[in-house]
């Protein structure tokens, strides 16, 4: 229980500075970057300081059955040190040197700026788990964590909605299946590479069916295998829990997100603005001192 709750406590430490980025101030943003940079210096000592192996156990949760270990991977105790500076540092570089004409750009765009997170993650953990990196780091890197962090954003990035959590429905559907659909193209490749991730389902050739005796058994790297362990969990019953998930986030970003002005103070402001602009076209009308 306890490791479940680092596990989480660190996703949110992930997830959340990522996906606010865009939206928080110039002042912000510089600081989060600089210290983005110099975690990867800090990376980057403990490498050089680290000797050895490392050796982890990979796990995979698959539709038919419990948690099975899929791999175990070897690598030099020091590597994904270096792979954690070069993340780093390059998120906080680039931060740093395009931050702000890169917030602006991606402020206006929620669902990508959430689907890029996403396809970050990613990408990380894959590279995490070939460097036998910690089991609680890699596990924290995962987009499970991501959909009630990434639901509570759109809530809150996205106009005000008054049909509460339920209206972000299209776009929680469309972060689901462009997170997921990456996730199972990652899994295929894996599978056919034998890449030896958590996404590589190859070594798991015979699956106990969960809650009876039965097991099936597949070939390594087959097409009935990738359909019954990869893209049907991939393309529907994660997209399910992906859509939930971003619901439940969604409701505490609606709770978190400020009330939309009245309809009265927006024409007060209204009415406001028109007598200033008609005081201005008297003023112009009026002959000139000069």
């Amino acid at each position: 229980m306890a490791s479940l709750l680092l596990t989480v406590a660190l996703a949110l430490a992930i997830s959340v500075p990522l996906h606010w980025w865009p939206r928080l101030g110039a002042p912000n943003r510089r600081w989060l970057s600089l210290a983005t940079s110099l975690a990867g210096l800090g990376f980057l000592v403990a490498a050089l300081r680290t000797e050895g192996h490392r050796e982890a156990a990979l796990t995979s949760l698959v539709l038919v059955g419990p948690a099975t270990a899929t791999a175990h991977t070897s690598a030099s105790a020091s590597l994904y040190y270096y792979a954690l500076t070069g993340v780093c540092l390059l998120l906080g570089f680039t931060g740093l040197i395009a931050g702000d004409t890169l917030a602006r750009w991606l402020r206006p765009r929620a669902l990508l700026s959430s689907v890029a997170v996403a396809w970050l993650v990613t990408f990380v953990r894959a590279l995490l788990e070939k460097c036998a990196a910690p089991t609680l780091l890699a596990d924290a890197v995962g987009v499970t964590w991501l959909a009630p962090v990434a639901g509570a954003y759109l809530a809150m990035a996205l106009e005000p909605r008054r049909g509460g959590p339920s209206s972000l429905v299209p776009d929680l559907l469309r972060y689901a299946y462009l997170v997921r659909g990456l996730v199972a193209l990652v899994g295929v490749t894996a599978t056919r590479l034998t890449a030896g991730t958590h996404y590589d389902v190859s070594p798991l050739t015979e699956v106990a069916v969960a809650f009876s005796n039965r097991s099936w058994v597949f070939t390594p790297g087959s097409w009935p295998q990738l359909f019954w362990l990869t893209l049907l969990p991939q393309l529907v019953i994660w997209p399910a829990y992906t859509v939930l998930a971003g619901m439940a986030g969604a409701q505490l970003g609606f709770v978190l997100s400020p009330t939309p002005a009245a309809p009265a103070a927006e024409a007060v402001d209204a009415s406001s603005g028109a007598s200033e602009a008609e005081a201005a076209v008297e003023t112009s009308d009026a002959p000139s001192s000069d």
